[in-house]
């Protein structure tokens, strides 16, 4: 279709051009804006469109976190539930400030046009001499963890899913960082585009595998058994929950790649109603089928069988399929910062193939960091809570709100910062009670190991 819509346009232009004899400068100025019309188009056709545009949102805010959405019940019942929605709430309006952070104004007519491209521009912005460094940090610490995290469920599935192998879960964990090593070698994503696409299969086939064994056992549910409120486990619990929503870094890009960019709200509020209810159904589906049983990670709770070890290797392959995007993330931010050994060129000469093996060296050490904090950590869940109070927090809530009032000052209204200063200050304090709980349900886990 492009490409006869291409045809029509070149034809239309060679029409005019033997009809009219008029001087080169005319042709060449018809023939420039031609090409102009054709490169368009060829624009055009990379541009999501609006159904493409909710499926990258709403997978933007699922990820292995979903997994443990179950246990986040399980930690705080039905007040976790309006958490979940809550913070979904507050996630889309900073998603929306976030976008408007992004755009100037013309002052003649108001009319807007975008200035800036991403997250780190964004923080840019806000100050040109900590601001990029700001969200450099918080994003390369949040990818360590979810990578982190990963390796963690890895160990946790391949432990529960063979029992009768005497290896701890440690162990486990460093087995699965072996296997995600060829990592070290990405040059490009482009490499393994085929990545996402099947994460989000996998993932889709693992969620809809556990409610439909939570369904066919619905005679297990007691709304009955929904746990009474506690400050000290719903704490960790809203951390999970800020995990699962932090999509913030992905929404400049999401709404840059759009055909129509000015539906992007509706659609992201379209969307995050779908996400948040697969949240909400799948924590207490799977809530109401374990109990007090509940898993960190739900499809542990499966009983022993083919379908456990089947659905168990497909989240395996989920962890290693999810765990390559945010570890080139940590490369290419290195890379583009004042890091140049996180990049890898073919060697040509002795020199390059020395700067190579440093480049291998430097990923071999941010893998290796991601295990040593897996095997230190092997709480999956609580890990994710702790993650997400800290930089969760921080990329999700208080630096689009304090970003958004010093880019769009002048375009603000008071009711607009008293919303901006209660987003962040709800961003500060969740920090600070998340981080406090966690680390206390961490040292609680410990201890009883100990015992």
């Amino acid at each position: 279709m492009n490409s006869i819509i291409q045809e029509h346009i070149y034809g239309a232009y060679k029409f005019l051009r033997n009809v009219s004899d008029e001087d080169s400068s005319d042709q060449e100025e018809l023939e420039k804006e031609t090409n102009h019309a054709i490169a368009s188009i060829e624009d055009d056709k990379n541009k999501t469109t609006t159904l493409q545009t909710f499926w990258n949102i709403f997978n933007a805010n699922q990820g292995v976190a979903i997994l443990a959405m179950p246990y986040v019940v399980k930690n705080g019942g039905y007040m976790t539930l309006l958490s979940i929605i809550a913070i979904a709430f507050i996630s889309n309006f900073t998603n929306r400030i976030l976008v408007q952070c992004l755009y100037e104004y013309s002052p003649s007519d108001q009319t807007p046009f975008r200035v800036r491209n991403s997250y780190v521009e964004i923080g840019e912005a806000f100050s040109p001499k900590i601001g990029r460094h700001l969200v450099n940090a918080a994003q390369i610490f949040e990818q360590i963890s979810y990578c982190t995290l990963l390796l963690i469920l890895c160990g946790s599935i391949l432990a529960s899913t063979f029992p009768f192998v005497s290896l701890y879960q440690s162990h486990w964990t460093a087995l699965g960082a072996m296997l995600l090593l060829p990592n070290i070698f990405l040059k490009s994503l482009s490499e393994v585009s085929w990545v996402s696409f099947l994460t989000v299969m996998i993932g889709e086939i693992i969620y809809l595998t556990v409610t439909m064994y939570g369904i066919m056992h619905r005679e297990r549910w007691s709304f009955a058994t929904m746990p009474d409120f506690k400050l000290k486990t719903f704490g960790a619990a809203v951390g999970i929950i800020v995990v699962s929503y932090s999509s913030q870094p992905y929404m400049p890009a999401i709404e840059g790649s759009m055909k129509k960019p000015q539906k992007f709200n509706n659609v992201m509020s379209i969307t995050y109603i779908a996400v948040t209810f697969v949240k909400v159904a799948f924590g207490v589906i799977g809530y109401l089928t374990f109990t007090i049983n509940t898993d960190q990670v739900i499809t542990n709770n499966l009983p022993d069988g083919g379908l456990h070890v089947c659905i168990n290797l497909l989240v395996l392959l989920l962890a290693a399929t999810s765990y390559t995007i945010p570890v080139y993330t940590v490369f290419d931010i290195l890379e583009n910062m004042d890091f140049p050994f996180c990049k890898i060129d073919n060697p040509t000469d002795a020199e390059d193939k020395i700067s190579y093996a440093q480049a291998l060296a430097a990923r071999l050490c941010i893998v290796s960091l991601t295990l040593f904090i897996g095997v230190l950590v092997p709480h999956f869940g609580l890990y994710m809570a702790l993650v997400g109070s800290f930089t969760g927090m921080c990329l999700a809530f208080i630096f689009p709100a304090i970003f958004h009032m010093k880019i769009c000052y002048e375009r603000l209204q008071w009711y607009d910062f008293v919303i901006d200063i209660s987003v962040a200050l709800f961003g500060i304090v969740g920090a600070i009670i998340g981080c406090h709980f966690s680390v206390l349900a961490l040292i609680a886990e410990y201890q009883k190991h100990e015992l």
